[in-house]
């Protein structure tokens, strides 16, 4: 192992997002890596600080680098928008439906379990939605046709669900027409 923590965060962060939270112990995580728990415990206080530390990795590490591109352009354009959600759904497709949106599940998972989960969850979900509406009220000489608020979350309400309605149906055809009805509704709004 190269850095331990880091691959301590990386494996539990595939853990969590195929078996869930509750459902990936300490002992699933060391076995995985051939780690004893006190090489866990040297880098985390408890299943708690590792929590934050993969939901962190999820949002600012492992999302896709031409995401970040995109939204943090120099000047953004009106079409960023799009090629964002786009993005996002050819991650989804990679993986052929399995594991989903890790900040979905653990928001199904632990946002009735304890404020501590919600807030950090409550965070990111704000991070994301302020980052899109960011990006749109920097576009120069734009003006949607809906505030950037409402597009920014009508994109993070829109993407969950695809992402959701995916790993039930784990129909390609179907994720397609959602997506693409999704897509249609932005340029709308837009």
């Amino acid at each position: 192992m190269k850095n331990p923590k880091q691959d301590i965060i990386k494996t539990s962060h595939d853990l969590f997002l195929l078996n869930g939270y509750k459902n990936t112990s300490i002992n699933n995580i060391v076995e995985e890596l051939w780690i004893s728990k006190w090489a866990f415990y040297h880098h985390f206080r408890d299943k708690k600080s590792l929590f934050l530390a993969v939901m962190d990795y999820f949002f600012y590490e492992s999302a896709p680098k031409e995401l970040y591109k995109i939204l943090w352009k120099e000047i953004p354009e009106k079409s960023d928008v799009m090629k964002c959600c786009k993005v996002l759904q050819s991650e989804l497709r990679k993986f052929d439906f399995k594991g989903g949106c890790l900040l979905g599940n653990m928001t199904l998972e632990l946002s009735d379990v304890d404020e501590f989960y919600r807030n950090k969850l409550q965070e990111l979900f704000s991070a994301w939605s302020d980052g899109i509406s960011d990006h749109i009220k920097r576009i120069p000489d734009f003006t949607p046709k809906k505030s950037p608020e409402t597009i920014a979350r009508y994109i993070v309400y829109s993407m969950e669900w695809i992402n959701m309605t995916a790993k039930v149906f784990k129909d390609k055809k179907r994720n397609e027409q959602e997506f693409d009805l999704f897509l249609e509704i932005l340029e709308e709004m837009l």
